[in-house]
């Protein structure tokens, strides 16, 4: 993400730094996103051509750019929120608390590392795609485009098509890093929750000034990690709207392209070019389940600090001390979530839906072609 100039920090345009965000914006927006865009007017009426012009590259290197742009633009928010996580781990105290940090962070680790590893994969196997069909076709772009340059002869061909190459591999990475990132953040915030519910279940006091200083602490952390989520949707929400309406897009043009090469096409590539577009469809679902699953975790702990309340041991407390819970109680009757604009929640029923919805609209346009 520092290479690619996607690190969390202050966005200031006398730095060096700043400025490599330009470097994959520029690549992906002058090499696959415009030069596609236009291709689209050249080849409309023809169903196949249109439909491998937006599921190969276009919805999802459109996607990848936003996002780039849209992380780019929070970097001071996204400082403070990983400042935040710092102070979180070196104001651990207890060993459980630690070892529940720690399983947190190792699953944080295990997405990124599959993730990254799952997206190059996917890379890798559509290179080998492209070559085999130059190799029988003769000489095609990475992506076919329009560009206002003959780009069939030597060098203008292979510089295009290495332009278009490292504007894949930076769509890429930053389509996978920005998710994993975000999971990375929820993720956290989840652990916390867990880490204060355990502390507001045990919570007994002898004195009453104990016990208000206790639950003093809970309040305030409470509050704490509510303000750390809300940092995270007021931050992405918007964002991911944009994700969760390309994501049903991609599911519906790849899975339609998989179908149609299926039935309507027949030569030797047809086999490999459908392994290739299963892992592709794949790839989108993993990454769209993965905000489904963080969005519906936190949701879950959020609502488990009010059960936490009454599971302690409240009636041994004087009626004051008990009544001080049902204000926990009451807060977390609007529990943390992170959502799609504001308009619906991530979890896995919003997941089942929009798998739904792309099979009913693949289904339409199959049926129209």
């Amino acid at each position: 993400m520092t290479f690619m100039g996607l690190w969390p920090e202050e966005r200031n345009f006398s730095q060096a730094s700043s400025y490599r965000v330009l470097a994959p914006v520029i690549s992906m927006l002058c090499f696959i996103c415009v030069p596609q865009s236009i291709n689209l007017f050249f080849i409309w009426g023809d169903f196949d051509l249109m439909l491998e012009n937006l599921s190969m590259a276009n919805i999802t290197i459109t996607i990848s750019l936003l996002k780039t742009v849209a992380f780019w633009s929070k970097g001071r928010p996204l400082k403070s929120l990983v400042t935040s996580m710092s102070r979180d781990w070196n104001t651990i105290v207890s060993k459980q608390d630690r070892s529940t940090m720690l399983d947190i962070a190792c699953t944080s680790r295990s997405l990124s590392r599959n993730s990254v590893l799952l997206v190059q994969f996917v890379v890798v196997m559509y290179i080998t795609l492209r070559f085999f069909m130059i190799r029988h076709n003769g000489r095609q772009l990475f992506f076919p485009a329009y560009f206002p340059y003959n780009w069939t002869n030597s060098p203008s061909y292979e510089l295009t098509f290495l332009a278009q190459f490292v504007a894949t591999m930076y769509a890429a990475n930053t389509y996978t890093a920005v998710d994993t990132f975000i999971a990375m953040l929820v993720l956290h915030t989840c652990g916390q929750l867990s880490n204060l519910r355990r502390e507001l279940t045990g919570l007994q006091a002898v004195r009453r000034a104990e016990f208000r200083g206790k639950l003093g602490n809970i309040v305030r952390k409470h509050e704490y990690l509510n303000r750390f989520a809300g940092t995270i949707e007021d931050s992405f929400n918007k964002m991911l709207l944009m994700q969760m309406l390309g994501c049903s897009l991609q599911v519906c043009v790849q899975c339609l392209q998989a179908l149609t090469s299926v039935i309507d096409e027949a030569n030797e590539l047809v086999i490999f070019q459908f392994i290739f577009l299963v892992f592709y469809v794949i790839y989108i679902l993993l990454q769209l389940y993965l905000y489904c699953y963080i969005g519906e975790r936190l949701l879950i702990e959020s609502t488990k600090i009010g059960y936490a309340a009454y599971d302690c041991n409240w009636y041994n407390l004087s009626p004051h001390e008990a009544r001080s819970l049902m204000i926990i109680m009451c807060r977390t009757r609007s529990p943390l979530h992170i959502s799609a604009g504001g308009f619906c929640s991530f979890n896995r029923e919003l997941y089942s839906e929009i798998l739904k919805r792309s099979v009913a609209y693949m289904s339409c346009i199959y049926a129209v072609k």
